[in-house]
């Protein structure tokens, strides 16, 4: 994944590495053609942690300012993509840990479009609401540990492949094998315990 999804260039567009060096040497419009480029990426990244769109904004604003203090430490040639992603993970985390862990919500806490997105995904159904399906799937995310989170988002979400997730999360290919399926394993936990208590609630 050399470009984030979205982002359409042509063969005129400068590589990343000219547009950090660039950056360093006082171009701010540089910096800039990188935020364009990558804001997609970050956005959706930040979006995987956080559910306020103001939070998600102001996160995401602050992972760029971190880019931008921190490209002295950039290394030339290296991918742009996964090391702003790192960061923008990392101020993910920061956010989060500013706030109180949430206790579970169990069956009956559900409002009823995520009850009958449930049902539905038990069912082996396509789920008819799709804002209830979408808000379900974000209450399961956000029960998952930071990375194992980062790792589901990456995969599956922007279609990162294992190299890539590793070098996002900075860690080995196996690591990041093994992160994706524990989490992906949770997930599937999460939604049999919802299922559980679906029954109970019957």
């Amino acid at each position: 994944m050399t470009m984030p999804t979205g982002w359409q260039g042509s063969a005129d567009d400068p590589n990343d590495t000219a547009l950090v060096q660039r950056a360093l040497a006082g171009d701010r419009t540089a910096f800039e053609i990188l935020v364009r480029r990558y804001q997609r990426l970050v956005f959706r990244i930040v979006g995987g942690f956080l559910r306020n769109r103001e939070d998600v904004a102001e996160v995401a604003q602050d992972a760029f300012l971190r880019a931008f203090e921190g490209l002295p430490s950039f290394r030339a040639g290296a991918a742009f993509g996964p090391w702003v992603a790192r960061i923008a993970t990392r101020a993910s985390y920061d956010r989060l840990r500013l706030r109180r862990r949430r206790p579970e919500v169990a069956w009956e806490d559900l409002p009823s479009s995520e009850q009958d997105a449930a049902k539905g995904l038990a069912a082996g159904a396509d789920a008819l609401d799709r804002a209830g399906a979408r808000d379900l799937l974000e209450r399961a995310m956000a029960s998952l540990a930071p990375k194992d989170r980062q790792a589901v988002i990456l995969a599956d979400a922007l279609g990162f492949s294992s190299a890539e997730v590793a070098r996002t999360l900075g860690c080995s290919s196996v690591a990041a094998r093994i992160r994706l399926h524990r989490a992906r394993r949770a997930l599937r936990k999460i939604v049999e315990g919802l299922g559980a208590g679906m029954q109970d609630a019957g």
